[in-house]
């Protein structure tokens, strides 16, 4: 049941993209996150709604791509660390929680994209050690993430759609807890 609390107002505007937020509760803040643009912009609250920190991120320029367009923003709660992952059009970069560091980048292959096709990727979801991002490809890129470090590999790339992944979500394996 939706109870109202206090509104949080954010710098910057949200952009109109399905499964634009992102939200992360730890210890006694909650962290949001939303995609504008070119921009991911993150905020930790209070849990009286009060914000503390406010700052934009913006995907770093790689592979000869000037400012990126950024798809989705998501933080990933794996069993040893959390991963805050965006994904945009070209790559996908993943940084420590709170946005400070990229510990890891990853091209996208833009195989056979006809020029019509955008090279993006969209859906993001942690299953154990494991962070799943979908592709414009049809592909589920699936990377192995270990307890901490950069040393994190792609691991497979499962084809089952003809069409792009937009989304993607896990549930807990038989005998785990569900984590929020």
């Amino acid at each position: 049941m939706f109870r109202p609390g206090r509104s949080i107002p954010l710098r910057g505007s949200a952009a109109a993209l399905c499964n634009n937020l992102s939200v992360l509760q730890q210890r006694n803040l909650t962290h949001f996150g939303v995609v504008h643009g070119l921009s991911a912009q993150l905020l930790s609250a209070a849990p009286e709604g009060v914000p503390l920190v406010q700052r934009q991120l913006h995907a770093k320029e790689g592979a000869g791509v000037s400012s990126p367009l950024i798809t989705q923003v998501h933080w990933c709660v794996l069993p040893y660390r959390v991963l805050l992952v965006l994904t945009s059009h070209p790559e996908i970069q993943m940084y420590k929680s709170d946005g400070s560091v990229m510990v890891y980048w990853h091209a996208l292959d833009s195989g056979d994209a006809s020029l019509v096709q955008a090279v993006s990727a969209r859906g993001i979801a942690a299953s154990g050690h494991f962070i799943c991002v979908g592709a414009w490809s049809g592909r589920v890129l699936v990377f192995d993430i270990p307890a901490k470090g950069p040393h994190i590999v792609l691991s497979e790339e499962p084809a089952g759609h003809q069409t792009p992944v937009t989304d993607i979500a896990t549930e807990p394996a038989q005998g785990q807890e569900a984590t929020a």
